[in-house]
């Protein structure tokens, strides 16, 4: 969970804009992204801008119902609100689409965005694509993955065990 001084997180966001977290969290590789408690996106890097071939104004206050298919956008829309609703974490490995629609593997890590109560305002998710083109990409893909996931803040070890037993199933069939 991530706790910042803000009663409404659009209004954060907007005024972190040319800020040095912001500045960073752009030069990042994988895609992330800060959506509020409705979905609709609020920030995105650019390798997410890229990602969904958008450009900020025409992702932001949007949701993923605008773009991608409804299957994929109902798992996203499913699994952030079990979120807001249990407090844990986001630990996934998905399936999903990019602005080409070709389909592609990655993990997603989603976590809360509270105020300094704790009040739920919103998500900050990263998304890293998975290679699975060869035997060794899959191996070095699930390695990063594992490790990544060892030393994010609010990981439980339940939650490590899950996402290590789903790992096997959904990379062997490629």
């Amino acid at each position: 969970m991530i706790k910042i001084d803000a009663y409404d997180l659009a209004t954060y966001v907007k005024a972190q804009r040319g800020g040095p977290l912001l500045t960073i969290l752009d030069e990042v590789r994988d895609l992330v992204f800060i959506k509020d408690v409705d979905g609709r996106f609020l920030f995105s890097n650019r390798a997410h801008l890229a990602h969904m071939g958008r450009t900020e104004e025409e992702l932001a206050g949007k949701t993923d119902f605008d773009f991608f298919p409804a299957r994929l956008a109902e798992a996203f829309y499913s699994a952030e609100t079990h979120m807001f609703e249990t407090l844990t974490p986001v630990i996934r490995l998905q399936e999903s689409v990019d602005a080409k629609g070709q389909k592609f593997y990655s993990t997603a890590i989603k976590m809360l965005i509270c105020d300094q109560r704790g009040n739920v305002l919103g998500l900050i998710g990263t998304v890293h694509r998975i290679a699975v083109d060869s035997k060794f990409d899959v191996e070095q893909s699930k390695a990063h993955i594992l490790s990544v996931l060892r030393f994010q803040p609010g990981i439980t070890p339940s939650q490590m065990q899950a996402f290590e037993a789903s790992l096997p199933k959904v990379l062997e069939s490629h």
